[in-house]
């Protein structure tokens, strides 16, 4: 369900560009009125047919809020650029080319640096609004989640300007705490996933773009899904204590083919995650405390520390040393 708050974000700029609301919260389903009500909120679908109501009515996909209009059309030629990307990689920047050449500013750019992401965007001009920022990365995540068929972590997000007074629904964004007063907007993932492989097709995308907005609304939520469960429930344990897939099954109360039907509908399997999470946390451990290799290995649930050598070769590309050394330069 969407919220009050974001509800009068997206009508914001028909209200402040003059136009007739009429039309765009009949598409919406709702009276003007209702706004009042507390607890107000919309469905996904009501939602997805007000953005589209919208869009229309300004002749722009992003509202107004680049430096030149996204004219209707442009998300839909935009999935069909990115079709035929071979990575998550190819396809973020494919994405951004397409979104520059639109919008002008702000300019998105993906940066790589150490074990990181970034996608950042430049701007020569004053902070826009969160509203503003939080559109562009929901179309940005929405079609690369799609193309991967899996949820995508965010690990940062950080906007310029501030947060709006009485605004805390902004300070979240898919389960991703928001920083305020940044020097730069930037959306902050894990390096790996730009080895993702695009798993969609041209046979796939028409349903896609057909059920936009709504279907990125929710869909690719990190925090939602037996992935997201499965996750949430290892990282209560040490990994020493992860229970076996079985036992995840019946800990989320779901057979096995079942669970495993759901993760792959998530795009994940169960060894994935749990090799995320031992990843994830190899590199804290290595970085942030003195904790000998063997006993970071331990902790990890190997029994034998030569598999957790050359699990973290494969994740980082030099050993467990050579990393934390890297880290005190």
């Amino acid at each position: 369900m969407i919220g009050l708050g974001f509800i009068q974000d997206t009508l914001e700029p028909l209200r402040r560009g003059g136009f007739d609301l009429a039309p765009a919260l009949e598409a919406g389903g709702f009276r003007e009125s209702e706004l009042d009500l507390p607890g107000f909120r919309l469905s996904a679908e009501q939602y997805g047919r007000l953005w589209l109501s919208i869009a229309q009515i300004m002749q722009c996909e992003y509202f107004g809020f680049g430096a030149r209009p996204m004219a209707p059309g442009s998300f839909a030629m935009l999935c069909h650029a990115v079709i035929s990307s071979q990575t998550l990689e190819h396809a973020v920047r494919r994405s951004l080319r397409f979104l520059n050449l639109m919008l002008a500013e702000p300019k998105g750019e993906l940066v790589i640096e150490g074990a990181l992401a970034r996608v950042i965007l430049r701007e020569i001009s004053p902070p826009r609004l969160p509203f503003a920022y939080r559109t562009y990365f929901l179309l940005l995540h929405g079609v690369v989640c799609w193309l991967v068929k899996r949820q995508l972590e965010i690990r940062e997000l950080h906007y310029r300007g501030s947060l709006p007074a009485g605004r805390e629904d902004h300070r979240d964004f898919f389960g991703t705490p928001v920083s305020f007063e940044r020097p730069e907007t930037m959306l902050v993932f894990d390096r790996d996933m730009l080895a993702l492989k695009v798993r969609q097709t041209e046979k796939t995308l028409q349903g896609f773009i057909t059920g936009a907005p709504a279907n990125i609304l929710g869909r690719y939520r990190y925090d939602r899904g037996a992935a997201a469960a499965t996750r949430r429930l290892l990282r209560e344990l040490p990994p020493a204590e992860w229970p076996s897939f079985a036992q995840m099954a019946v800990k989320l109360n779901l057979s096995e083919p079942t669970l495993r039907r759901h993760l792959a509908g998530d795009g994940e399997s169960f060894s994935e995650i749990k090799e995320e999470i031992r990843r994830k946390l190899a590199l804290d451990w290595l970085a942030r405390t003195t904790k000998p290799v063997g006993q970071v290995a331990a902790d990890l649930g190997y029994t034998e520390p030569s598999a957790f050598h050359r699990a973290f070769h494969k994740w980082a590309g030099m050993s467990p040393g050579e990393f934390r050394r890297s880290r005190t330069k």
